[in-house]
């Protein structure tokens, strides 16, 4: 990836400001990035009205690491010319900055927007291609993930759904095999209850006593009932 973060400095700055300017591209060519964009925000204070100062700070955000920072700043450079190659930069720039946190498709529109003024720029050409190829290759990753996922997420639904049939059989053989023993207890309840009773030797003689006993009662009975009967025949109806 080819890289222009170009430094604009204007001289028509009053006072502090045009010091400050000065000490903040030094500190950008030196590498003292946070330095710069606090020297660059002092100036734009003392200047406000200068634009080339804001597209200095974006650059200086985008090398700190502060790539959101950046394209609002970039954005602001923007609204503050008229001058259609002067915003081509900038959005040359912010295509450069989407780069480095790899958003191809946005970086994409934004190096096309800078081709249009800057169509022989071989810089942007290059760059501009290349977002292309990586937007395609990120599109083709996430299409690939995608699927990854939806053949992951199916043997996962797959393998859950024979789970669930698996405990769904094993709950229904245990409650077969409950109704089983209920029914088999029952069975056997129902049996015992049909099977007669053993009776003990001494119950055995005592209710054949009882029974050899009622037998004499009842003979006894029916032997005074006869006696009865014959009296009344043998007496004289007076």
């Amino acid at each position: 990836m080819r890289y222009l973060l170009t430094i604009l400095l204007s001289f028509l700055l009053i006072g502090a400001s045009i010091e400050d300017a000065r000490k903040a591209n030094q500190a950008y060519e030196d590498g003292n990035y946070k330095e710069a964009i606090s020297l660059y925000k002092k100036a734009i204070d003392a200047n406000p009205k200068n634009a080339k100062l804001y597209f200095n700070l974006a650059n200086a955000q985008s090398k700190a690491g502060k790539p959101q920072e950046a394209i609002r700043t970039f954005e602001q450079y923007k609204t503050m010319t008229d001058n259609p190659k002067e915003r081509a930069k900038a959005d040359y720039n912010i295509g450069n900055v989407l780069t480095d946190t790899k958003k191809w498709d946005r970086a994409v529109d934004y190096y096309k927007k800078s081709l249009r003024y800057m169509s022989n720029d071989s810089d942007a050409k290059h760059n501009y291609e290349l977002a292309q190829k990586k937007e395609r290759e990120q599109d083709k990753n996430k299409k690939n993930n995608k699927n990854q996922q939806n053949k992951q997420q199916q043997n996962k639904d797959k393998k859950q759904q024979q789970q669930n049939k698996q405990n769904q059989d094993q709950q229904n053989k245990q409650q077969q095999n409950k109704q089983n023993q209920q029914n088999q207890q029952q069975q056997d309840q129902q049996k015992k209850q049909q099977q007669p009773q053993k009776v003990s030797k001494a119950e055995a003689e005592k209710i054949l006593k009882a029974l050899e006993q009622k037998e004499k009662d009842l003979l006894q009975q029916f032997k005074k009932k006869e006696t009865e009967s014959s009296k009344s025949k043998n007496e004289k109806d007076w």
